[in-house]
C-alpha cells in the first residue's frame, strides 16, 4: 500500500535513474526530444519544463521486454507548474516552438497548475503535486536535460512500481478503479507489454 513514505530518495532511486538515464542515451529521438524541450526551456526561462508519462514509462516496458526497437510514442507529454498563468494559450505557445524544433513529434503541453479543473481536485501546489495525482504511478515519472546534459527527474511515488512491471493506482484513484482499467484496455498495455501485472 502507497503512502506518504514513499516520497523519498535512496540508493534504489539512484539506481534506477542510472539505469534510465543510460536508456535515455541510447535512444536517439528521446535524446533529441530532450535536448528540444531544453532549448525551448532556455527561452521560456520561468517553470522547468519535464517531458513526462509514456516518454520514461514505455522505455523502461521496452526494455524489461527485450523489444529491439521502441515503441512508437503516440504523443510526447510536456508538464511544467506555472500559477501564474494558467492560460491554454501558453501551452499552446510552447507548442508550436517545439514543433519548430521536431515537427514529426505529436507534442503536447500543459501546465499542471490547471489540472486540478479537470480532475476534480484540490489546487496543486507544485509539479511534484500534481504528477502524485495522476493514475498510475508508473506513469507519474518526468525528466528533463540540464544544462550538463544529465538527466534531472521527478518521481513522486518512486520508480518501484515501474520497474517491478505494476500497474498501480495512486492513493488518488484507489477508490476507482474503472478508470485505471479502463486506460488499460483502451491502451492495449497489457496486450503489447505483456509481462506487465495490474495490482491495487
Amino acid at each position: 500500500m502507497l503512502n506518504n513514505q514513499t516520497f523519498f530518495y535512496d540508493l534504489a532511486t539512484a539506481t534506477h535513474e542510472k539505469l534510465l538515464t543510460q536508456l535515455m542515451n541510447n535512444d536517439v529521438l528521446r535524446k533529441d526530444i530532450l535536448f528540444a524541450v531544453r532549448e525551448v526551456q532556455n527561452d521560456f526561462g520561468q517553470a522547468l519544463l519535464y517531458v513526462s508519462a509514456g516518454f520514461v514509462r514505455n522505455l523502461y516496458w521496452d526494455y524489461a521486454h527485450g523489444f529491439a526497437t521502441s515503441t512508437p510514442l503516440n504523443d510526447v507529454d510536456v508538464v511544467y507548474f506555472d500559477e501564474g498563468n494558467l492560460s491554454k494559450k501558453q501551452d499552446q505557445q510552447l507548442e508550436s516552438i517545439l514543433y519548430e524544433q521536431l515537427p514529426k513529434v505529436n507534442w503536447s503541453v500543459k501546465n499542471q497548475a490547471r489540472m486540478h479543473q479537470k480532475s476534480g481536485h484540490v489546487p496543486y501546489t507544485s509539479l511534484h503535486h500534481a504528477l502524485s495525482n495522476w493514475v498510475e504511478t508508473a506513469t507519474a515519472i518526468g525528466v528533463r536535460a540540464q544544462k550538463d546534459n544529465s538527466l534531472s527527474f521527478v518521481a513522486p511515488w518512486g520508480f518501484g512500481d515501474l520497474f517491478d512491471l505494476i500497474l498501480r493506482p495512486t492513493p488518488y484513484f484507489a477508490d476507482k478503479p474503472a478508470i485505471m482499467l479502463e486506460r488499460i484496455q483502451q491502451k492495449g498495455w497489457l496486450q503489447h507489454w505483456t509481462k506487465l501485472s495490474v495490482k491495487f
